[in-house]
């Protein structure tokens, strides 16, 4: 449950609070200050994410919330690296995994409004339409590359740059292979084991999928656009247009719309994707109706996206909320109980071989 420190500490931690909210989003430009959320809710937002760090074995994770239209807080926690001190912060890139879908279904979008295709268009003289690949998985996915290219005469990952990242002013995300050497969170992998992946998830075979490397900062502000259907990106139109239910979703309480999964909570059916691949987790959910929306990525494989979701809508509630708890195997005491285990068996191994192995 969310317990409030005695009032004493609460005033201190408050002023630390408000003297740090406006460098929430940390480098943040200086003509781009946020507006600010109130100090309790800061430290309780920061506690959480810093305890679920620690209990979840995460190696770094940002989050960004947009509340009224406008980003409120976009903050890094943990290292890029396991094993090195670099800090996450608003600016670091993950890989997105699947919320690149929703990029990708903004470039079809735009040339749909500009006459350049339609969503009733059948691919390659088959029964299949764009709308269908709109709703299908990764690998239909995939193939939007090639009609996207084919109504603009860009590569793909040209169009995306120039008339959906830059359009939307998103000046930190690619397509292209980030530099490791800047501020990248690299990969991790596993469970009970966290362990730093051999190399970086990007495939230029799977860009329209998969294929976007984007800071929480430049997440936000994605998120920003959509929940004030901005025009800068699309017209109001187009955005009523991808957020329509198209088909049911293959799980209870799901739908899918053009590029994105409708989720059904509470009384709406919120825009939504959950995305795990190669050592990243993130999770993308838009609250139109409120101008609200909730951004999580980590470079790990245990992240509690929907949980971290919840704790997020309770605290701008101002409500309790419950922790998420890692299984057994994922905790720490666990974890280091199970290690030392296996070292001692280890050794004992070694030292009965070695035994064995001495001359009589």
């Amino acid at each position: 449950m969310l317990r409030r420190p005695a009032a004493t500490l609460l005033t201190m931690l408050a002023l630390v609070a408000s003297s740090s909210v406006a460098a929430a989003q940390e480098g943040a430009p200086i003509d781009d200050p946020l507006p600010q959320l109130t100090p309790d809710r800061v430290y309780a937002l920061d506690a959480v994410f810093e305890r679920i760090l620690q209990e979840f074995a995460i190696p770094g994770l940002a989050v960004g919330i947009v509340d009224n239209g406008q980003p409120v807080y976009m903050r890094g926690f943990g290292v890029r690296d396991q094993g090195t001190d670099q800090p996450v912060n608003a600016h670091t890139l993950f890989h997105v995994a699947s919320l690149t879908r929703t990029f990708t279904a903004a470039a079809i979008m735009q040339l749909a409004e500009h006459g350049q295709l339609a969503l009733t268009d059948s691919i390659a003289d088959s029964p299949i339409t764009v709308t269908q690949l709109l709703t299908r998985d990764d690998a239909a996915f995939d193939a939007l590359a090639g009609i996207i290219e084919s109504a603009s005469q860009e590569k793909y990952s040209q169009y995306l740059q120039t008339r959906v990242l830059n359009a939307a002013g998103l000046q930190e995300s690619t397509f292209e292979v980030p530099l490791v050497d800047n501020n990248v969170a690299w990969p991790h992998v596993g469970k009970l084991f966290v362990r730093r992946a051999p190399r970086y998830p990007w495939d230029e075979k799977t860009l329209p999928s998969a294929g976007l490397s984007a800071s929480v900062a430049d997440l936000t502000r994605w998120a920003a656009l959509h929940v004030n259907r901005d025009p800068a990106l699309l017209s109001p139109a187009s955005y009523d247009a991808m957020f329509k239910h198209q088909r049911d979703g293959e799980r209870a309480n799901t739908a899918m719309a053009l590029g994105w999964q409708l989720e059904h909570h509470g009384s709406e059916w919120l825009p939504s994707l959950a995305a795990k691949r190669r050592g990243f987790s993130a999770l993308l959910t838009l609250y139109p109706s409120q101008q609200r929306a909730i951004v999580v990525v980590a470079n790990g494989e245990t992240l509690p996206g929907k949980e971290i979701r919840g704790i997020i809508e309770s605290i701008l509630a101002g409500e309790s909320y419950l922790s998420p708890k890692p299984s057994l195997l994922m905790r720490s005491d666990f974890r280091w109980a199970f290690g030392g285990l296996l070292a001692m068996s280890l050794l004992l191994i070694a030292v009965s071989m070695h035994r064995r192995r001495r001359p009589v």
